[in-house]
């Protein structure tokens, strides 16, 4: 995002103003400002109007003292993500976890602990895992045992019976059609195979297509591991920094799973294309518009230099972002780090 051009006194006053604004919820006036920069306060005064003038700040009518608006949130954010000025935040873990789901669920209590704000923790399979193949091994008795790999580098399989003996240049015919059509696309229990597979699969016998697509279904619902949201309590103790229309509508998309896996499945993508590794959303720029009192910050895991997962924290646009940006860095180097060592 392009910035206006300011000077590094404007830069200094606006800084502060986000900083003390940040700690204190309170509008930020040029006597306070006066006490942390070198300049008397009618010089702030002026430099306050100008960056008010760049839609940096503004401020409200009972006030004489500015607060950031969402360009000036974002421009802070870009300094601190552009300066490396964020501190650690270390996660407390155990290391008995029994898998990667109670592993994920911790990550997301310890994350919204240190934080105070709400933490959204998204597996492979709640996101979608992309296809690579399906492979097939024949079995006694019309038995295939399936197996799916993914993107991510995880595999799951089943047991299919056929309703009849098929032979082996039928089963490759028909995985080659298959394969063709699903390489790509997630598997996370909604196929939609049900049309365009069996369509594909015309010329088989619509009994032997069935009993594979739907063992395929069932897998994907099977496999799918979900996402994790914590901290709750916390947002609600914020509710004097959430306009109440925003605090429904965090409740409804948290409610509604394909929206709030829309949302993860963007803060991952972008994540991936942030050249710092982490994705920070600010009011207006959310995925959903009645969002627009919030801020996202996020980062994603990683299998083998794969993608997998994303973990995310969500709170007013008034949130401590150094701690909120240091909490999903090291959850994910965390969750990385579990994944290429166990799996």
């Amino acid at each position: 995002m392009r910035h206006p051009q300011i000077t590094e006194r404007q830069r200094e006053i606006l800084i502060k103003t986000l900083e003390l604004y940040i700690s204190t919820g309170s509008p930020v006036g040029s006597h306070t400002l006066a006490e942390q920069v070198d300049a008397s306060s009618s010089t702030i005064r002026a430099e306050l109007a100008t960056l008010e003038s760049l839609g940096l700040l503004t401020h409200p009518h009972t006030s004489a003292g500015r607060v950031p608006t969402d360009a000036g949130y974002r421009y802070y954010v870009d300094a601190l993500l552009a300066e490396g000025v964020v501190g650690s935040h270390p996660l407390e873990t155990t290391d008995d976890h029994r898998n990667l789901d109670e592993l994920l669920r911790d990550i997301s209590e310890s994350m919204s602990e240190v934080t105070r704000l709400l933490a959204v923790v998204a597996g492979p399979g709640a996101l979608g895992d992309p296809v690579v193949r399906i492979d097939y091994l024949p079995l006694p008795e019309r038995s295939l045992l399936l197996i799916i790999s993914t993107e991510s580098g995880a595999s799951s399989s089943t047991t299919v019976t056929l309703p009849r003996e098929v032979d082996e240049g039928e089963l490759q015919e028909m995985f080659t059609a298959l394969n063709a059509w699903l390489q790509g696309r997630p598997v996370d229990g909604n196929l939609e195979l049900s049309a365009v597979a069996r369509r594909l699969q015309a010329g088989h016998d619509p009994r032997l297509v069935d009993a594979v697509l739907e063992a395929i279904e069932a897998l994907g619902r099977t496999s799918e591991r979900g996402v994790f949201v914590r901290g709750a309590s916390a947002l609600l103790a914020r509710l004097d920094e959430l306009e109440p229309s925003t605090l429904a509508a965090v409740v409804e998309i948290f409610e509604r799973r394909r929206w709030l896996l829309r949302l993860m499945s963007e803060a991952l993508h972008r994540s991936l294309a942030a050249k710092t590794g982490i994705f920070v959303s600010i009011g207006a720029e959310n995925v959903f518009r009645s969002l627009g009192g919030t801020s996202l910050v996020a980062a994603a895991y990683s299998y083998h230099e794969r993608p997998y997962g994303v973990v995310s924290l969500i709170g007013p646009k008034r949130m401590n972002y150094d701690a909120a940006i240091s909490t999903v860095r090291s959850a994910a180097d965390t969750l990385t780090h579990y994944l290429n060592a166990r799996l």
